[in-house]
């Protein structure tokens, strides 16, 4: 609660001009947004510019922000926007490199953890291949951890909504990998509400 009363300062203080406020909002957060950009492009140089371009609107945006909500989420919504705009333009293959990150073999086995990088590759594609209104919703349940009830206030769209486009997410995930790999809850993430 604290952090919000003061994020809510640090927006009012930058409503009124307050550069310094701006900066420390954009420090607070630039991590979690570059993260967003990098998953979606899947080069640092790509998620830098997009990061950059998200603060820019927010900048611009900051006055239609409504305090009865997290920041965060409203943050998250004009970063998945940006990044959606952005991929728009590229028209280019998204590479989701960074989606399922390469844990270290226990057993120090090769065989074992070219199998494991084979999957992942899978599942990064099979996302990768994903529309992007499932791949938003999954990534923010998935890598973000948010609940169905804040992947709704993320996105601005019902309940019902975010349960739908998460089924069809997982639905798609496990047809496209069907027979490849079986495909692991924590790859495309568990029902959490």
């Amino acid at each position: 609660m604290a952090r919000d009363v003061e994020e809510r300062q640090l927006i009012a203080a930058s409503l009124a001009g307050d550069d310094d406020a701006f900066r420390q909002l954009v420090e607070r957060h630039y991590r979690i947004v570059l993260n967003v950009a990098f998953r979606a492009f899947g080069s640092e140089a790509a998620a830098e510019d997009c990061a950059q371009d998200v603060f820019i609107k927010v900048h611009q945006r900051l006055g239609s922000y409504r305090a009865d909500t997290p920041f965060i989420h409203w943050l998250h919504r004009v970063a998945a926007n940006t990044v959606t705009d952005a991929l728009r333009r590229r028209r280019a293959d998204v590479s989701l490199e960074s989606l399922v990150h390469e844990a270290p073999s226990e057993s120090g086995d090769p065989a074992e953890a070219a199998a494991r990088h084979e999957q992942r590759k899978a599942v990064r594609q099979a996302m990768a291949s994903l529309p992007g209104r499932l791949r938003d919703a999954i990534v923010l349940q998935v890598f973000h951890e948010l609940s169905y009830q804040e992947i709704a206030q993320v996105l601005e769209i019902p309940l019902g909504t975010v349960m739908s486009r998460l089924h069809n997410a997982k639905r798609l995930l496990r047809a496209r990998l069907g027979g490849y790999v079986e495909v692991p809850a924590a790859a495309i993430g568990a029902n959490n509400q």
